[in-house]
């Protein structure tokens, strides 16, 4: 597809190793004994163990064998709860099945209105300007609580966050299964959501695209390892970094815990426009 210097180039701007494609390639490949085992390093592929049980001695290959930054690209496992569809304006607030997030607005999160901003995955530009605003937001308005919630890892979302320059006063609630993103009514999108022609044009204009980054601390605190217990659920296979067609978006709640404004992302790309959430918050 691309060939050269601008395949590498193409890679690197969506923080990609150079040589992703011959890596997937051997990962897949069945013919183990024409190449070597590939060396235990951070971004490399590593072979899983050989399954006693395969009588024909092939290789086999999971998600968790890919480097990091591949893994955000594949489709992800659809959530543990169906996907309902996204609150409307005078709708009360989904309440999440583990209550993790609607204890936190309206009367029992203490009548305080608040932002609610659902993030894509860690590392992307996207998710970085959305985030900047809703920090900046929260220094201005302090009477407004400001909650982002990531579907990465504590670890990977924690060190990107302080890579872009810390949360402000911005409490990050977890939600590695995506329990909280089906109840407000965000699956996976489809093809139109993030490769269509203007969110790619977009995508390498814009800069702040932290992934090879993040992975590279992911791997050196956790290891390889994509199931790592959390006090919120478990991180599934492939998911540490989140996942880039995973829907975003972003509601305003009032003290009563209704919602006043907001709405689902239809491109990975669109801003949300908080400013305006705010605004109505205070009227």
């Amino acid at each position: 597809m691309f060939s050269g210097l601008a395949q590498k180039a193409a890679l690197k701007k969506i923080g990609l190793p150079s040589d992703t494609f011959s890596q997937i390639s051997n990962a897949f490949s069945n013919d183990t004994s024409s190449s070597p085992q590939p060396s235990r390093q951070p971004n490399k592929l590593r072979k899983s163990p050989p399954d006693p049980n395969n009588t024909d001695n092939k290789s086999w290959f999971s998600v968790s064998s890919l480097p990091l930054t591949v893994q955000p690209w594949l489709s992800p496992p659809p959530p543990p709860v169906p996907v309902s569809k996204p609150p409307r304006i005078g709708d009360l607030a989904p309440t999440d099945p583990d209550r993790i997030l609607s204890p936190q607005l309206g009367p029992s999160g203490g009548n305080r209105k608040t932002i609610v901003v659902f993030l894509r995955c860690v590392g992307c530009a996207f998710a970085q300007q959305t985030f900047t605003d809703l920090r900046n937001l929260s220094f201005k308005h302090r009477d407004v609580a400001f909650l982002a919630v990531s579907h990465s890892s504590p670890a990977a979302t924690e060190k990107w966050v302080s890579l872009i320059g810390g949360k402000g006063n911005v409490k990050i609630v977890y939600d590695p299964q995506r329990k909280i993103y089906a109840s407000w009514g965000m699956g996976t999108g489809g093809w139109g959501y993030l490769l269509n022609v203007n969110t790619q044009v977009n995508g390498f204009k814009t800069k702040g695209w932290l992934g090879t980054t993040v992975a590279a601390s992911v791997e050196r605190t956790e290891g390889f390892s994509s199931m790592k217990r959390l006090g919120q659920g478990e991180v599934e296979e492939g998911m540490k970094m989140g996942n880039k067609w995973q829907e975003a978006g972003g509601w305003a709640v009032d003290g009563r815990g209704r919602v006043v404004w907001g709405g689902k992302l239809a491109k990975a790309d669109e801003s949300l426009g908080l400013e305006e959430g705010v605004s109505l918050l205070k009227l």
